[in-house]
C-alpha cells in the first residue's frame, strides 16, 4: 500500500541529485556485540528471525523515493507499508578464522555497493562468525534520509540500558517521541518555510559581510582562518572508483581527553591532531606530502540537543591540519588557533546564517559535483574529518553487549578519504573510509593514527603518566584493527 503526501526538500534532493555508481551517497555504522554468556547455538539466527517479523515500520524506513514522472512533476517521497524485510534484514556470516580482517574486506564490499532506488533506502546486516563470542551489525542509509547524529540517535532508540532487556525494538520500529513528529506535519512545515524564507532575506546583508571579512581575514598571513579553496590538491582529492576500503581504530576516551586537557584545547582538536599525525606519516611514506597543510572540512551539527528526528543538519567549518610541521606540539597549536577563529566567526551567526553562508561559500563545490567536474578543480578542503557523540553508557540488544561503535562514511569525487569518529561508552572509534584506488593501504593510515597518538602524549604528557598508561594498556585485552 503507498500514499504519496511528502515532497522531497532541498537539502534531501542534493544528496540524491549527488547519486551514481561511483557515488552512492549512503551513511554507515558498523556495530560490534559480544553475544551473552547463555547463548544457544541458534541464538543469531532467531535474533534475525525476530527482526523480520518486525513488520511496523515508521518514517523514514519506509520511504521511497520518486523521481518527477508525467503524472508527478515533482520529487517525492512515497511512504510504502508493505516492506519486503527479508531484502532489508540480511543474515552473513564470516569465512574463517572470522578475525578484524575478514569482516573489514566484508563491510568495504557491501560499502562499495548502491542502495537499490526502487525500496526505502536501507539495509541492515546482521554478521556472524566474528572471533572471541561476537556478531556485528552494519546498517547502511541514504544521506538524504539521515545525517551521522540523526543515525546515531535512532540506533540509540532501538537499543536498551540492561542486559535483562529482553523486549527487541527493531531500528525501523523505535518510533520518533509524538512531540517531535509536528517537524513533519505538512502546516508546520510550511509555516516555518515562510518564516525561515523572511529570516534568510533579513540575514543576507550579515552573511555578505562575514563572507566579505573571511575573504579577507584569509588574505591576511597571520590569520588563522581557513577559507575554502584554499588547499593544496592532494591524492585524496581526484576522481574516485566504486570500491571502498574500510579501517578502524578504537582508544579509550580518558585517553584522549587527558591530551586534551594538557594541550589546553578540545576533544576535537586532539581528533584533528590524531588524523594529521597520520595522514603526515602516511602521505610521507609515499612521497605524496603537499608543501603546503591540509585542509580538514569538519562538518557542523544545527541539530539542537533534543531534536531526535532524522534528516540533515549540518553546516562546516574548515581547520588548518598543520601537516607541513614536523614537531607535534606546535602542530597541535596550529590547529587549535585554525579551530578557534573558525568557532569565534561562526558564533557570531545564527542558524539561518550559517546555513545561507556554506551554501555560499560552498556553491561552487555543489555546482561542479552537479555537473560532474568534481575532483578534476581545487578542492574546498582536502578530507572529512567530523566527531560524533554516542551513547556514554553501555547498550544491549537481546542480552547482547554493544562493545564498539565505529562510522563507515561516504567519499565522493574529489574527497576519496573520509575520517569520521563515534564515541561510546568511555571509547573513541575511528573509522577510516576510503577509495579503493585512491587510497592504498587505507589500513595503514590506521596504524599510523596509533603511532600519532603515542606521539602526541610523548610530546605533552609527563613520562610517568605514560608509563603508568602503558602498563594499563598491556593488562587490557588487545584491540585489533579492522582493514579492507
Amino acid at each position: 500500500m503507498f500514499n504519496q503526501n511528502k515532497r522531497v526538500d532541498l537539502t534531501e534532493l542534493s544528496w540524491l541529485a549527488m547519486e551514481n555508481r561511483d557515488r552512492p551517497m549512503h551513511v554507515s555504522t558498523l556495530l560490534i556485540f559480544s553475544l551473552p554468556k547463555d547463548a544457544k547455538a541458534d541464538y543469531l539466527a532467531r535474533l534475525v528471525d525476530q527482526l523480520r517479523d518486525s513488520t511496523e515500520v515508521v518514517s523514514p524506513f519506509n520511504r521511497i523515493y520518486s523521481p518527477p514522472s508525467l503524472g508527478s512533476p515533482s520529487h517525492t517521497w512515497t511512504h510504502t507499508y508493505d516492506l519486503d524485510l527479508e531484502y532489508h534484514v540480511r543474515h552473513l556470516a564470516l569465512p574463517a578464522p572470522g578475525g578484524e580482517r575478514e569482516l573489514g574486506v566484508l563491510v568495504a564490499r557491501l560499502q562499495s555497493n548502491k542502495l537499490d532506488f526502487k525500496r526505502p533506502l536501507w539495509e541492515y546486516h546482521l554478521i556472524e562468525g566474528l572471533t572471541g563470542g561476537r556478531f556485528a551489525v552494519y546498517f547502511k542509509m541514504h544521506h538524504s534520509l539521515v545525517d551521522g547524529v540523526a543515525g546515531i540517535r535512532m540506533l540509540q532508540r532501538s537499543l536498551s540500558k540492561s542486559a535483562k532487556e529482553l523486549h527487541l525494538t527493531a531500528l525501523w520500529s523505535a518510533a520518533v517521541p509524538e512531540e517531535l513528529l509536528e517537524a513533519g506535519h505538512t502546516k508546520h512545515r510550511v509555516r516555518r518555510a515562510l518564516a525561515g524564507a523572511r529570516r534568510s532575506v533579513a540575514s543576507f546583508n550579515s552573511v555578505a559581510k562575514q563572507l566579505s571579512a573571511t575573504v579577507k581575514a584569509g588574505m591576511d598571513g597571520n590569520d588563522p582562518l581557513v577559507m575554502p579553496y584554499q588547499a593544496q590538491k592532494s591524492i585524496f582529492n581526484g576522481r574516485i572508483g566504486s570500491q571502498r576500503r574500510f579501517a578502524t581504530q578504537q582508544y579509550e576516551l580518558a585517553r584522549l581527553k587527558r591530551l586534551a586537557k594538557a594541550a589546553g584545547c578540545t576533544l576535537n582538536d586532539i581528533v584533528l591532531a590524531i588524523s594529521s599525525g597520520a595522514l603526515r606519516r602516511f602521505l610521507k611514506d609515499q612521497n605524496e606530502l603537499p608543501g603546503q597543510p591540509l585542509i580538514a572540512g569538519i562538518p557542523v551539527s544545527l541539530r539542537p540537543a533534543d531534536d531526535q528526528s532524522a534528516g540533515s543538519a549540518v553546516s562546516y567549518i574548515m581547520a588548518n591540519l598543520g601537516t607541513h610541521i614536523a614537531d607535534p606540539v606546535r602542530r597541535v597549536e596550529a590547529i587549535c588557533a585554525s579551530t578557534r577563529r573558525a568557532k569565534e566567526m561562526m558564533n557570531k551567526m545564527s542558524r539561518e546564517e550559517i546555513e545561507n553562508f556554506t551554501a555560499m561559500i560552498l556553491s561552487p563545490t555543489l555546482l561542479s559535483s552537479m555537473l560532474n567536474l568534481d575532483g578534476h578543480g581545487r578542492p574546498a578542503f582536502n578530507v572529512n574529518i567530523s566527531n560524533v557523540p554516542g551513547p556514554s553508557e553501555a547498550l544491549y540488544m537481546q542480552g547482547s553487549r554493544l562493545e564498539a561503535m565505529y562510522p563507515v562514511s561516504g567519499v565522493t569525487h574529489g574527497q576519496a578519504l573520509n575520517i569520521t569518529c563515534y564515541s561510546y561508552a568511555g571509547t573513541f572509534g575511528f573509522g577510516f573510509a576510503g577509495c579503493r584506488d585512491s587510497v592504498p593501504r587505507i589500513q595503514r593510515l590506521a596504524v599510523n593514527a596509533a603511532e600519532a597518538l603515542e606521539e602526541l602524549e610523548a610530546s605533552l604528557l609527563p613520562k610517568n603518566d605514560i608509563r603508568a598508561a602503558k602498563e594499563k594498556r598491556r593488562s587490557a585485552p588487545a584491540k585489533v584493527t579492522a582493514v579492507a
